[in-house]
């Protein structure tokens, strides 16, 4: 009779992680979406550019509607260029995405990134020739809607 009771105890084992397994993914993936990605993020990416060493930092905002805003101090090969900049994003449901975001002194600059699955940090990586940029950012005002 134990030996009855075990395949039983797995199976309704397996069943329960099989389903939590099922609900975490469903729950992350609800998680990301365009209207999750939404409130300030401050960020800093570095690397090197057609001109040489390159490294910003500054402050991201997302609407949740697939628009973003931002400030930047840039330091390229020495230069410092402070700029706003506005742009676009997609965020797809396996919390991936991409981003172009338009220097107001006439640059326009493209992302791959990576959201967490609490929606706290991106990772990014500049996808246009002649940057190799990566960095992450860090949510801003975590108990606030909006900022």
């Amino acid at each position: 009779m134990m030996n009855r009771l075990k395949p039983g105890i797995v199976a309704a084992a397996l069943a329960s992680l099989l389903i939590s397994g099922f609900t975490t993914r469903l729950d992350a993936q609800d998680r990301c979406t365009q209207a999750s990605l939404k409130g300030s993020y401050a960020f800093q990416v570095d690397g090197t550019n057609v001109n040489g060493p390159f490294a910003a930092v500054g402050k991201n905002t997302y609407d949740g509607k697939g628009h973003l805003k931002g400030v930047i101090v840039v330091s390229s090969n020495g230069a410092i260029i402070p700029a706003k900049y506005e742009g676009t994003y997609t965020l797809n449901a396996d919390c991936t995405g991409i981003k172009s975001a338009a220097l107001d002194f006439g640059l326009t600059v493209n992302f791959y990134f990576v959201v967490d699955s609490d929606l706290r940090e991106i990772r990014m990586i500049v996808t246009d020739p002649g940057f190799t940029v990566s960095g992450t950012a860090r949510k801003l005002f975590a108990d606030r809607q909006d900022e």
